[in-house]
This record gives C-alpha cells, structure tokens and sequence, in this order.
C-alpha cells in the first residue's frame, strides 16, 4: 500500500469520525433542546413508530385469534391450507420450492444431504422469504438430485397441496 493509499484511508476514517460526532452532538441538541424544530420533527416520527406499532401489535393478536378459530373448526389439515396461503399472502410471506436462476442455492436452502447444492437439487422443504424484502425468513432443505430426477432452476411460484400430503407448485 502506497502512502497516498494510506493517507486516503485515514482521511476517511477520520471523516467517518467527524460525521459521527456530528450525529452525537445532534441528538443531544434534540434531547437538551426540546423546543427546536428539529426536536419537534424527531418526537412527532418517534410517536408516529410508537402507533405504527401498536398497531402491528393489533394485527397480529387478530392474525392469531384467525388461526386459533380457523384451527379449531378443521376437521382436517386440508382444511387448513387455503386459510394458511392466504394468511401468507396478506403477510407477503413466499414459499420457494426452487432456486431462482439468479441466487445461491446455499443462501435459501440448507444442504441436507451433505454433498453440496451445486447444481440439479431435491427440494425436500420450501424456503420462505420476505417478498418485500427479499429476505429470507427461513431456509428451506435440499440436496442434491440423484441423476434421475433433474430439477433445473425456476422462477419463485406459490406454494399449494395436491395430491397426497406433499408441497408443490402451481
């Protein structure tokens, strides 16, 4: 490393340093001050997330009182399964049973046969994910595909029941 490289470097660490600092004497101008305009904007966007999450709170419990009533009245799972996707549908929640062609299978399932994802996998569980946000929620399980049942990669489908207990696509 040059020393230009190393004089860049600590220039932006102290910058970094300064733009911090700057941010601590900023909100304690906005806690020692609570009569500035700046003050009253941080108060008003903290009480505005304060309800924001009361209200998600809310949603919720509803959300949970539905599945408690709607678990109650199943006579079976199959009962369960239109409820359940659409619960998942409101809450933006995807179930992936392959790998889109641009990820890493190793990012959204956890390799259960220990020989690896790369290439043709088995999707054993779907993975769920975000779709707001791409995150992925929970890993789903695969492994590698025996010669036999080659699975090429796909776009994310929903997830339904058909014949039998198994997940698959629409």
């Amino acid at each position: 490393m040059s020393r230009t490289d190393e004089l860049l470097e600590d220039l932006q660490e102290r910058i970094k340093g300064l733009e911090h600092q700057a941010e601590l004497i900023k909100t304690v101008l906005i806690v020692k001050e609570p009569n500035t305009v700046q003050s009253a904007q941080s108060y008003d966007g903290l009480r505005k997330q304060v309800v924001a999450g009361a209200a998600e709170r809310r949603s919720h419990l509803l959300q949970l009182v539905s599945m408690a009533v709607a678990v109650s009245r199943a006579k079976s799972v199959d009962d369960l399964v239109p409820q359940l996707q659409e619960w998942m549908d409101q809450a933006g929640v995807i179930g992936l049973a392959s790998v889109p062609s641009s990820a890493d299978p190793s990012h959204i399932f956890e390799d259960i046969g220990d020989a690896g994802l790369d290439g043709p996998i088995e999707v054993i569980e779907p993975a769920y994910l975000d779709q707001q946000t791409g995150a992925v929620l929970r890993l789903g399980r695969a492994r590698k595909a025996q010669r036999s049942a080659v699975l090429a990669p796909a776009a994310p489908r929903r997830l339904s029941r058909s014949e039998g207990d198994e997940e698959t696509l629409k």
